[in-house]
């Protein structure tokens, strides 16, 4: 405000209220405990003690305006490291090729993958992005959360194990039946005719990798819940068959959750359009495969793409 010379001035440079700076003074003058400035409707000046406190933190001012025109020269590369937190399954198929893209693509940048499960909170763990599936809505965490793509799931078992079904099956039949599911699960939930039904499960095995759950069902050893596209392969061969298909189940849901929607680092902002090409140019053909496709929940940033989610896709190799 001493450089610009008016309340006013200094208003419009920060651009708030003039009001808020006359209040900000006045809270400064009550913690100094000393008048700083001398005001009249036409003019402004220091006091004595105003100066000398100009004079302590003027250089000061002058270094932070440095380092913020410092900092905004380097924000304009892509540098630094990148931390990311991902399922095992969704960052080894869905991200690691755009991982290695976008690390070929900036130089100065440098990637550190974490392998989570279940929710994470992007701001109290470190991360610049997280990524997490859920099958239900995402609790109110004060991060942004971007949703980048869902995937049909259904119930899979082998024809010996099909055929022993009863002729009417109902979910409600499932409770004395054995499962293949993820950690957790103790109740399967079905809708149809928009009733929902909630089935409790005995699981056999439980566990995140869908290639065991996979495996599992195609050795008859129980009723899998797994992506649809993920299981195409073996249903074309008639190894596995579709169970209860007229009762659709809740789809995945992949999130990325982002710390803070504004000012985000350039490296973050680099590697989310790299996601969102990805998406748009590696998935979206798998559209007419079956799986629907949502755009994201920031509009104009969310990528509109499907594929497979965390727990339903294939290990590389």
């Amino acid at each position: 405000m001493v450089e610009q010379g008016t309340f006013t001035a200094a208003a419009e440079q920060l651009d708030c209220p003039k009001s808020r700076v006359s209040a900000a003074v006045a809270r400064l003058e009550t913690a100094i405990g000393a008048k700083l400035l001398e005001r009249t409707t036409r003019r402004m000046r220091l006091t004595d003690a105003g100066k000398a406190v100009y004079r302590d933190v003027a250089p000061l001012f002058a270094r932070l305006r440095e380092i913020r025109q410092e900092t905004l020269a380097r924000e304009e590369r892509v540098q630094g490291v990148l931390r990311i937190a991902t399922p095992y399954e969704f960052g080894a198929q869905q991200l690691g090729g755009v991982i290695c893209r976008t690390l070929a693509a900036h130089p100065a940048l440098d990637v550190a993958v974490e392998i989570t499960q279940g929710l994470v909170d992007p701001i109290r763990d470190g991360f610049d992005v997280a990524f997490v599936v859920v099958d239900t809505d995402l609790p109110d965490s004060g991060t942004v959360a971007r949703r980048i793509y869902h995937v049909e799931r259904g119930l899979f078992a082998a024809p010996a194990l099909a055929v022993s079904l009863p002729p009417q099956l109902r979910p409600e039949d499932l409770a004395n039946m054995p499962t293949l599911t993820t950690p957790g699960d103790t109740v399967w939930e079905f809708t149809r005719d928009d009733q929902t039904v909630s089935v409790p499960i005995r699981p056999r095995m439980q566990t995140h990798n869908a290639e065991l759950r996979l495996q599992g069902a195609l050795a008859g050893l129980g009723i899998a819940r797994l992506s649809v596209i993920y299981c195409e392969a073996e249903i074309a061969q008639g190894r596995l068959v579709r169970v209860l298909p007229d009762y659709p189940l809740p789809p995945l849901r992949v999130f990325a959750l982002l710390p803070d929607r504004r000012l985000q680092p350039r490296k973050v902002r680099a590697f989310m359009e790299a996601i969102e090409s990805m998406m748009v140019s590696e998935l979206a053909p798998q559209a007419g495969a079956g799986t629907g496709s949502e755009p994201g929940l920031e509009a104009g940033t969310g990528a509109a793409a499907t594929g497979l989610a965390e727990g339903e896709a294939r290990p590389a190799g």
